[in-house]
């Protein structure tokens, strides 16, 4: 089987780039010829540019190499439509094509005028397969091409064996709190930094360690305006060892979230084996089982955030607990091999 796989740099920052890596890269797929084409990475918008022109030239020259199916990984906004145009000229070539989504505001792009929700619709519709990250999403997908489209809900994965772990954590003279992910509303972090005072209060020796990119500035504004210096450390962004030692040193994992699909961060945090403070939104009730690996909240709930991670500092028997089953969720469900023997599967299903 010859599969064209489309998506990010693999060495661009961000979860599509780490689940497609992680597909790529598992034993599951041996036999499998999987090319990959970028379609953009890092760098200036110039830089930008230069990439997707050279990541359509390339597709566009395969066309004719024999492949038995196209794999289009799918996020919001503009690379809705970037990618649209590799579906549209894969499916002229006369290639199944699978939409494969991690997004997190799509929505409001259907909801944005009927010409978008008609284009949403008639693409998600027309696809081979569509491959959803979490239950909630494949509802929502269903519900946007009235049951037209041919949905399999499909976890990211997670390479748990690159994740050391061995056993419960136990006390800590100084436990940490950890977030990562890009800095800004959509992923709660302020909310997080509002919380936290409240966090100090109570669990004076607790530190909040905070990794990712983005508003940068506000945060460093915001962490000096309620006094937080000594408690708050901003990592920026964090990869390879540096992010594994991360999750390593942490004790409860925080993502406060207003919109995912499924965060490859909590996931991480969950092959760490550390206990999880998340919000209820889109992907992250697949992963996190409310007391039994972590906390669920709705978002925006700063108090709730609060005394959450205040249980959990204080109770290390319940921490301890809800990291080693964490940890087992992770290996028995979203193990990068156990789901590429998944995607095998469904792409065996267009192949004949």
């Amino acid at each position: 089987m010859r599969v064209a796989m489309l998506g990010p740099s693999l060495d661009a920052q961000g979860g599509i780039a780490t689940l497609a890596r992680t597909f790529i890269t598992s034993k599951s797929l041996d036999g499998v010829e999987v090319r990959y084409f970028p379609t953009v990475g890092d760098g200036s918008k110039l830089t930008k540019i230069g990439q997707m022109a050279k990541g359509q030239a390339g597709f566009l020259r395969s066309l004719g190499e024999g492949w038995d199916l196209v794999h289009i990984h799918v996020a919001d906004g503009n690379s809705f439509y970037r990618k649209m145009a590799y579906f549209q000229q894969a499916r002229a070539a006369g290639l199944p094509v699978v939409l494969h989504n991690n997004f997190a505001h799509l929505d409001d792009l259907v909801a944005k005028s009927k010409v978008h929700e008609s284009i949403v619709r008639k693409c998600y519709s027309d696809a081979a397969q569509v491959h959803c990250v979490s239950h909630d999403m494949a509802r929502n997908i269903t519900e946007w091409t009235d049951g037209q489209a041919n949905v399999r809900v499909l976890f990211n994965p997670v390479p748990a064996e690159e994740f050391p772990w061995s056993g419960p954590r136990g006390a800590r003279d100084e436990p940490v709190v950890l977030f990562m992910g890009r800095v800004g509303e959509r992923k709660g972090i302020f909310d997080l930094i509002e919380a936290w005072p409240s966090v100090v209060e109570a669990c004076p020796r607790a530190r909040l360690r905070v990794g990712g990119d983005g508003d940068l500035d506000r945060l460093h504004e915001r962490v000096d305006a309620l006094d937080l210096a000594d408690s708050v450390e901003v990592l920026g962004w964090i990869s390879g060892e540096d992010r594994l030692e991360a999750y390593a040193e942490a004790d409860v994992y925080c993502l406060p979230s207003y919109a995912e699909g499924l965060p490859i961060s909590v996931l991480e945090a969950m092959a760490s084996g550390l206990a999880v403070v998340s919000t209820t939104v889109d992907g992250i009730p697949d992963a996190v089982v409310e007391g039994e690996t972590g906390f669920l909240l709705e978002p925006g709930d700063r108090e709730g955030t609060a005394d959450r991670l205040v249980r959990l500092l204080k109770d290390v028997e319940q921490r301890d607990r809800f990291g080693v089953a964490a940890r087992h969720r992770v290996e028995q469900v979203f193990d990068g091999d156990i789901l590429a023997a998944t995607l095998r599967r469904y792409w065996e299903e267009l192949s004949g």
